[in-house]
């Protein structure tokens, strides 16, 4: 990989992570679940309860949140029954008509102890949505920093159901004298509903994408999400995934992290039917949490998908491998430096039987040390494999380029060794 300004880029990551990673208690290393509601999106999360907005007017390059009065009629409603909602931010001139639907980060809640925490936070509660909100990268409104995509008409989606829109369970949990709701697919649907009143379906393009579990969500729900809007076949239909290729691969200390969370929120929030529904059918009975894997699932998915993905994702080394020290990687011992690099290695396997084995299917794996990077400017436009950025390499993937699908790169970042 080239680093542009390599000083400047690491100065970007370090503010990132300032403005974004909680603190860590260096003396504990076991799982916490603390540790898997904090996520890289909690600069997101708010105390500050918001009204619902009626208002349509914007400021130009902000987005508005709109608040769906229907959802606790429908069900659809948060984890802990409040509305979902949205943030929109409408297009201009010629990109009135093309649409970007945008699915927020934040982990998953997966036993009744996350799940609970979680709803007193705006992963969990539209009461802790802020009212407006101004994005970056695919998101920005600049043309300096999103020069194909600035105009189109941008949907933000707020994650309050903690199961990437899977949760299908009809009663609610009582969990310390508090219901908890488990509906994400009523709320996606909900969702839905309200964009084709809006005219979506009359959409002559269409990018749906999210980041980090946001970026599952679109790859679960992208054929989904596709046959609802049935007005709009003709449209373009592409899928921009950043951080969602989460890997089943076991932790430092052989536990896995990743199947047990998996497991336990396919049972508890009822999640199997809003899976990819070939993707179950090949898998036996038990091991239908499978398909919450990108590496299991992507080859049944047929929308097109760009994977935008580190081969060495930090949030997933740091809570799913339970390596903290690849916050200030110059602190790890030998022992989990060659477990980085051993974890860079099945990434970049998964990633190339998947890019294999489904012809609709393109990936940029760059090497650095990051979790999401379609939703910074700074990464977004300065992260470059074989001379190309990530912003201009998602432009010439969606025109339709089918020239170097497979953009990699397999280093060690940073001279790990």
């Amino acid at each position: 990989m080239r680093h542009i300004g390599e000083q400047q880029i690491e100065n970007d990551l370090n503010e990132l992570r300032r403005n974004t990673k909680p603190e860590f208690n260096n003396i504990s290393r076991s799982i916490k679940t603390e540790d898997i509601l904090l996520t890289l999106g909690s600069n997101f999360l708010t105390n500050r309860t918001i009204s619902s907005v009626h208002d349509d007017r914007m400021v130009e390059g902000v987005y508005q949140l709109h608040i769906l009065p229907n959802g606790p009629v429908s069900g659809a409603v948060c984890l802990d029954g409040s509305p979902p909602g949205f943030y929109l931010r409408n297009g201009s001139g010629l990109g009135k008509s093309k649409w970007i639907v945008f699915f927020q980060g934040g982990a998953w809640c997966h036993d009744a102890d996350t799940c609970y925490q979680r709803s007193y936070t705006a992963l969990g509660s539209s009461k802790c949505f802020r009212g407006h909100l101004h994005h970056e990268g695919l998101l920005s409104s600049q043309v300096k920093y999103n020069p194909d995509f600035n105009t189109w008409t941008s949907v933000f989606v707020p994650y309050c159901d903690g199961a990437s829109y899977t949760g299908n369970r009809e009663k609610p949990l009582k969990v310390k004298n508090k219901l908890l709701y488990f509906r994400g697919r009523r709320i996606l649907d909900a969702i839905l509903d309200e964009l084709l009143r809006r005219g979506i379906d009359n959409a002559s393009e269409i990018i749906l994408s999210g980041a980090s579990a946001g970026a599952l969500s679109a790859i679960i729900n992208a054929d989904y999400i596709r046959s609802r809007f049935r007005r709009a076949t003709n449209a373009s239909f592409r899928v921009l995934a950043d951080a969602g290729f989460f890997v089943d691969a076991p932790a430092l200390n052989g536990i896995e992290i990743m199947r047990s969370i998996f497991r336990q929120m396919s049972s508890l929030h009822n999640s199997s039917t809003s899976l990819n529904h070939a993707c179950l059918h090949a898998q036996e009975r038990e091991q239908e949490w499978r398909c919450f894997f990108p590496q299991y699932s992507l080859p049944f998915v047929a929308s097109p998908v760009l994977l935008v993905n580190s081969l060495y994702d930090e949030w997933q080394i740091a809570h799913l491998s339970n390596i903290r020290c690849v916050w200030n990687i110059k602190t790890c011992n030998s022992t989990e430096l060659r477990h980085i690099m051993k974890f860079g290695e099945k990434t970049f396997h998964a990633l190339r039987s998947v890019f294999d084995s489904s012809n609709e299917t393109a990936v940029f794996a760059d090497s650095c040390l990051v979790h999401t990077q379609c939703n910074t400017n700074a990464l977004w436009t300065k992260i470059q494999l074989k001379n190309v950025t990530i912003a201009q390499a998602f432009a010439n993937w969606y025109r339709g380029g089918d020239e170097d699908r497979f953009r990699t790169e397999y280093s060690h970042p940073y001279n790990l060794t």
